[in-house]
Formats: structure tokens, C-alpha cells, sequence
């Protein structure tokens, strides 16, 4: 996944890259929550040795992109999923009734759920610090 962003600033050897999120993102609201603007300022290792006011070529790896999406909805899907089910049947086996089975199985369902995001948050700077997660600076642009 390629995009192409605006160096704002440097710090260190780390920079403060503005780019543009296009309609492809979609619209799930994750890089800014409730926000008209379509703007989003990342961090990225200045590989490149840009400067503030250049324009760069910023990639990362689809499938690194994708096991981070994986990350951030597929657990907590599954966490949903597992609660759901692992509720309904179990208390159905416990000899609860429909009605009592269903609003148990919600419960069970939303509470792994919330789970599965406790524990993501949890080892957030652990999954932050890897590399393979980082955007790279691949090249400046010359207009």
C-alpha cells in the first residue's frame, strides 16, 4: 500500500508526514473519528533523509496491512463470535431457557469482545515497537 504525504517536520531521524486519506480508505471512521477532514498526520523512520516541505512516497506491505486490519476487527470479531455461541450453547446445556440462552449469549458475546480490545490495548506498544508495522519512507518526489 502506497501513499503520498507532505514531511511537516523532522525529529531525530522520525518524521511528521501529512497525508491525504483517499476514498479507497473507505469510510470506517478509524484514522479520524468523527472528523470532516480527510487529512491524517503519521510517523514514519526518515529512510529518505526528506526535508520539511517535501513530498515522499510513504509504503506498507499489504499483507502487513492486513494482518494489523486482522488485528484491530478480526479478534475481536471472533471474541464476539466464541461469546455468542460459547453462551447460547452453554446455557442451553445448563437447561436455561430460549429467552434466558439468547440475553446470556449477548452478554458472554459483547463481554469477549470487550476483552479481546482490553487485550489488544494491553500490548499496544509491544505491536507499535514492531517494525513490520511501521510505515517507510520509499522516495521524494520531485513535482
Amino acid at each position: 500500500m502506497k501513499e503520498i504525504g507532505k514531511i511537516l517536520e523532522i525529529n531525530d531521524e522520525m518524521a511528521k508526514i501529512l497525508i491525504t486519506r483517499h476514498t479507497a480508505c473507505g469510510d470506517c471512521g478509524a484514522c479520524q473519528v468523527g472528523r470532516e477532514n480527510l487529512n491524517m498526520i503519521l510517523s514514519a523512520e526518515n529512510t529518505v533523509k526528506g526535508k520539511p516541505g517535501d513530498r515522499v512516497e510513504i509504503e506498507l506491505k499489504t499483507e502487513n496491512f492486513l494482518f494489523a486490519s486482522f488485528i484491530m476487527y478480526g479478534i475481536p470479531l471472533l471474541g464476539l463470535i466464541i461469546g455468542l455461541s460459547g453462551g447460547y450453547y452453554g446455557a442451553k446445556a445448563m437447561g436455561y431457557d430460549e429467552n434466558l440462552a439468547q440475553v446470556l449469549a449477548a452478554v458472554a458475546g459483547l463481554a469477549l469482545m470487550a476483552l479481546s480490545y482490553l487485550g489488544i490495548k494491553l500490548k499496544e506498544s509491544k505491536i507499535r515497537s514492531m517494525s513490520k508495522f511501521k510505515p517507510v519512507l520509499v522516495r521524494i518526489i520531485n513535482d
